[in-house]
């Protein structure tokens, strides 16, 4: 996930004066989430956290001003939250600084994360690239009715590019200027990291808060008239390459930078249409070993009268009579061949982030 790095910025409350701050409470009404292991049914009407993961091998129950690691780091607002974790933004009392807190799910303690973090720590400051990584100030342990999280401490950033494009513009998508800089900045990110893995009602139970956080939002729209910069900063899915899993999930999403929208509509397509849209889009053939798969899928494929090269599909979705278009189409046109020499079915085929940062796309500003 990329987030803008906004240097000496607090975050902003969800209300001006007010914490976002919801109760919730037992209930049998419609509107709930049901645990498999808790015999009560909780429930809160905002968007956060499901709250039957509030169990053995789920989140710790965290509230505003509970203080962390003896009293070291207190709770002062709600960052976030996702499948394995909840994220916290916390004032450091020995530093007197703000900082971001992680604190995963039980069932991933010795989580994967922590390694490829305190990989990334030991890297040289003076390494430039190296600043595109949100880095890890401090880690501990926490022991609650849960079970046992890491909690990683982290430096506090700015919103995400995805809540920036859906907060301040209304085409959808990031200016041409800042849609270029983003992905380069990117790239320089996962460049790093290339080279770290290759180096290496009734009172409510214990294990579940009594209140629910609506994550901070930051409004204030000066965090984009400088030159913003951006960190990468949840590494849940990276790997050592002494612990490569059987499946990888690492996309750049420079066709969604530019244009605002993913190159593949997996919301509406079956999967053989997937496929399809893949093969069309894609600078190599599908490989022999999986043509066999292919063909079985094929019994299911509806016919389609148009079928788009990824350049034409490129073109159609950014010169959309609706949308500004400020990248001319001989930027579009280097762009499509900088994704093509990534989206090819064999990974050794790929042209690495190395390879991507030296593309004649990048040489002008």
């Amino acid at each position: 996930m990329v987030y803008l790095r906004l240097p000496n910025t607090p975050f902003t409350r969800s209300r001006p004066g007010s914490f976002s701050l919801f109760r919730f409470s037992k209930s049998n009404a419609s509107r709930f989430y049901m645990s498999q292991t808790l015999a009560q049914t909780y429930y809160c009407n905002i968007d956060a956290e499901p709250l039957h993961r509030y169990q053995p091998g789920g989140y710790h129950p965290l509230a505003l001003g509970d203080v962390l690691k003896d009293g070291r780091y207190k709770i002062v607002h709600k960052l976030g939250w996702g499948g394995y974790s909840t994220t916290w933004a916390a004032k450091d009392q020995e530093e007197d600084e703000y900082v971001a807190i992680k604190v995963s799910v039980s069932e991933t303690w010795r989580s994967r994360e922590l390694s490829v973090l305190q990989a990334i720590s030991v890297l040289p400051g003076r390494h430039f690239e190296s600043s595109r990584l949100n880095r890890m100030i401090d880690y501990f342990t926490l022991v609650g009715p849960n079970g046992t999280h890491d909690c990683l401490v982290l430096e506090l950033l700015g919103p995400s590019v995805a809540d920036v494009v859906e907060s301040y513009y209304r085409d959808d998508r990031l200016p041409a200027k800042l849609a270029k800089s983003f992905a380069n900045q990117a790239l320089q990110g996962l460049n790093v990291l290339t080279l770290v893995s290759r180096r290496d009602g009734k009172s409510l139970a214990g294990n579940v808060p009594s209140h629910i956080v609506r994550p901070a939002q930051f409004r204030k729209r000066d965090i984009l008239q400088s030159s913003p910069s951006i960190k990468i900063i949840d590494f849940g899915e990276a790997f050592l390459t002494t612990n490569v899993p059987s499946t990888l999930h690492t996309p750049l999403p420079i066709f969604e930078l530019v244009t605002g929208q993913p190159p593949f509509d997996v919301t509406m397509l079956t999967p053989p249409l997937l496929v399809q849209q893949m093969m069309e889009f894609a600078t190599d053939s599908l490989p022999s070993r999986w043509q066999m798969k292919w063909q079985a899928m094929q019994g299911n494929l509806l016919c389609d009268d148009h079928s788009y090269t990824l350049q034409e599909w490129l073109e159609e979705v950014y010169f959309d009579n609706n949308k500004q278009a400020e990248f001319t189409r001989e930027d579009i046109a280097k762009v499509g061949k900088l994704i093509g020499r990534m989206l090819k079915f064999e990974p050794s085929f790929r042209a690495t982030a190395s390879d991507a940062l030296s593309d004649t796309w990048f040489e002008r500003g």
